[in-house]
């Protein structure tokens, strides 16, 4: 398959004025300024041009694919709404083990986290990480406000966020490592996968040697010692909690390896889901194509795009292509998939989302404290979790 951009057609001549149309706008609005200047009071027009410039180029590579809209047309109209049905049957499955999960591991650090409660910063969590994009954005500030109201101690909540994400990635790891043994998987993309993976739980392993006290040596060297030893003291915080989360998470699975069955759970439905969606409309890939192409997949969830839409379906469907699935199939089983996995708990999750607030409420009109605002779900910006 060769990339459209690169293909002879008309298509060309749209890109090459656009190019030059571009050119022509910058140098005349830059006439006369300096570099410095020019660019200081031209940010936002640039940013217009920049994205009217990928617009351009987009429709320009779309009209070399439009004879493969029929085809793709055609496999929607012959999809098969059971198959979908049943999705949205495993995705509720799949928020089961998150629910479980969320409250086996806070419960006995927050009192007052019942499983309504445990269920209300599941779906309102999810839904906000699912709408912002950039790893989790919302989720993570959403679920720490929730635990610190329910009685947790800040930093304990944050050192059990992070504790509760090590083991819910670890599947995630997992199946980047050993996902391609399911067979069908070019070579590139297994070893692409295996090398983030192996990466990732080297990252993960070392955080475990990170001395419990790291901050509190750092603080003691940094006394008088100028603005650099300062630094490194307050740099020293975030390997401090991630090592203390890894202990923490080992700690966690030896005394309930239950837990990583929960995790096990949310991720396996949902790859379960992509499937069926894959079914509906067509063939299901190879197991080792269906797993890294989800997983390989959803590391675009950290790009962030506006709402978080399209980055996990490009990543996706880029996989799915690579691994020699046809095109119109991985583009409208991804989609069906992000709807029913993406979409589909938004409104549980707002109605989560407003029924944990009033929970909330409730909680500090008995303890007597003024009320403290929810992480807002339209500027949520706290970093940083891969969620699905």
């Amino acid at each position: 398959m060769t990339f459209g951009l690169f293909r002879a057609g008309w298509h060309w001549p749209v890109v090459v004025a656009a190019v030059i149309g571009i050119l022509a706008v910058v140098s005349v609005v830059a006439a006369g300024h300096g570099e410095s200047e020019w660019l200081g009071r031209n940010r936002e027009r640039l940013k217009r041009v920049a994205w009217i410039s990928v617009g351009l180029i987009v429709f320009a590579l779309a009209v070399t694919q439009l004879n493969k809209l029929s085809v793709m047309l055609r496999r929607i109209e012959e999809g098969d709404p059971l198959w979908l049905a049943l999705g949205v049957g495993i995705e509720a499955l799949s928020f089961v083990g998150y629910v479980v999960l969320t409250k086996e591991v806070f419960g006995p650090e927050a009192p007052r986290l019942s499983w309504a409660a445990a269920s209300e910063i599941t779906f309102g969590g999810v839904v906000a990480t699912r709408l912002f994009s950039a790893g989790g954005a919302g989720g993570i500030a959403f679920t720490a406000w929730a635990l610190v109201a329910a009685g947790m101690a800040a930093r304990t909540a944050a050192k059990m966020i992070s504790a509760f994400l090590a083991i819910m990635y670890l599947p995630y790891i997992l199946a980047l490592v050993f996902g391609g043994l399911g067979g069908g998987v070019p070579d590139a993309v297994m070893w692409v996968s295996i090398g983030i993976g192996v990466s990732a739980l080297l990252a993960a392993a070392a955080l475990t040697f990170i001395p419990g006290d790291l901050e509190r040596r750092a603080l003691r060297l940094a006394s008088g010692h100028g603005r650099f030893a300062r630094l490194a003291a307050r740099a020293a915080t975030a390997p401090e909690i991630a090592g203390q989360a890894s202990r923490t998470a080992l700690r966690l699975l030896r005394r309930r390896p239950t837990l990583l069955g929960w995790a096990l759970l949310w991720w396996a439905a949902d790859v379960a889901v992509l499937a069926v969606c894959f079914r509906a409309f067509g063939e299901t890939p190879a197991l080792g194509v269906l797993i890294l192409g989800y997983f390989l997949g959803h590391i675009g969830n950290l790009v962030p795009v506006p709402g978080g839409i399209g980055g996990v379906e490009g990543g996706m469907v880029g996989v799915f292509v690579a691994c020699g699935m046809p095109l119109s199939l991985a583009v409208v089983g991804t989609i069906a998939y992000q709807a029913i996995s993406t979409w589909l708990p938004v409104a549980p999750g707002l109605a989560a989302y407003w029924s944990l607030r009033r929970r909330i409420a409730r909680w500090r009109e008995e303890d007597g404290v003024v009320a403290e605002d929810a992480p807002s779900l339209r500027g949520a910006r706290v970093e940083p979790a891969l969620d699905r």
